[in-house]
């Protein structure tokens, strides 16, 4: 009796795992059928990720459905293949993070088709009708395009519906003069998720724990040249999200692709160009004085040029610093 039970919990944990990790992965099913709508059981569905090549490849049931789960979210090429049928192939599927894609593949016979059927740039639908969460996902070239004077990835969910600032935020505290810190709430967090307090959220990495539960805030935040997507759930209902009764934000990271790639940034803040803060005017108080240059590289596989360039370029910078800290050690900030 006891083993039974013991067997039955270890199943109930198995499959809340996997529905779990769903929330970062991608899904792509479907049904195989022939140009009559007889179903193609036996069928051969490979989906590979273009910028790694990794290949997976699964079979169609007796009724001609496939299901591909725990997929890394990204561009992906699917291939539909059965003897006595004409390939067929569907490029450029585009896919986000908790993603579940629909994709039905109609074969013709290979003696009517000279060459594989490819169909290019597949439309996926906008709205999941599958998955009943509201929220939503912003992209590496979402974290690229919009311009963000902070760099922190997280003050990218403030452009998201939904998202608003907490009432006892800290985000601009420091920034405000004549302040008492020690008058701050702990538990203040910096945004609200579907109205819900902020130490109601539930902040990951990768699906991992990056939640500062004293501050209602993230423990760590990667740079956001290493962050692909930003995942915004302000529903947690579901049985498969849970911990939480607000929002999750996920930050998945980026990975490695099979082809040489780098950025680069050169990064300047001045006080002269920020408006003061509510508190600062309400007490007729200045601006803090502020001047921030940073330059910044990244590459797949660093390169003796790159290194001797970066070393150039810092060495400019730093004689352009001292002197700026010269021209300003006399100068008023207002």
């Amino acid at each position: 009796m006891m083993t039974s039970r013991l067997t039955l919990l270890t199943i109930l944990l198995f499959t809340f795992n996997v529905n779990a990790q769903d929330l970062d992965t991608v899904t792509i099913s479907g049904r195989v059928m022939d140009q009559n709508g007889a179903v193609v059981p036996g069928a051969a569905v490979h989906a590979t990720l273009v910028k790694t090549n990794l290949k997976r490849t699964v079979t169609t049931d007796a009724e001609g459905r496939y299901r591909l789960i725990q997929l890394e979210p990204g561009i992906y090429a699917v291939r539909v293949s059965f003897p006595g049928f004409a390939l067929q192939e569907i490029t450029n599927i585009t896919t986000v993070s908790g993603q579940s894609v629909q994709l039905d593949a109609t074969l013709l016979p290979s003696d009517l088709v000279v060459e594989p059927v490819v169909i290019t740039d597949a439309a996926t639908p906008v709205v999941d009708t599958k998955r009943t969460i509201t929220g939503a996902t912003l992209t590496s070239r979402d974290t690229e395009s919009l311009p963000i004077a902070s760099r922190s990835v997280l003050d990218l969910l403030f452009t998201l519906p939904g998202v608003t600032e907490e009432p006892l935020s800290t985000r601009d505290l420091a920034e405000d003069r004549n302040v008492n810190y020690a008058n701050t709430p702990e538990e203040a967090g910096t945004f609200s998720l579907a109205g819900a307090p902020a130490y109601s959220n539930n902040l990951t990495i990768d699906g991992l724990d990056n939640n500062d539960d004293r501050a209602a805030r993230e423990r760590f935040q990667p740079s956001l040249e290493a962050v692909a997507e930003v995942q915004v759930i302000t529903n947690q209902f579901s049985a498969e999200y849970g911990r939480a009764s607000g929002g999750r934000v996920n930050l998945r990271t980026r990975s490695g692709s099979k082809q040489f790639h780098g950025r680069g940034f050169y990064y300047f803040k001045d006080e002269a160009l920020n408006a003061n803060s509510f508190r600062n005017n309400s007490l007729g108080l200045p601006r803090l004085p502020l001047i921030r240059l940073n330059i910044h590289r990244s590459e797949a596989q660093p390169s003796p040029v790159a290194r001797r360039l970066e070393s150039l370029l810092l060495a400019e910078l730093s004689r352009s610093m001292t002197a700026v800290r010269k021209q300003w050690d006399g100068r008023p900030h207002s």
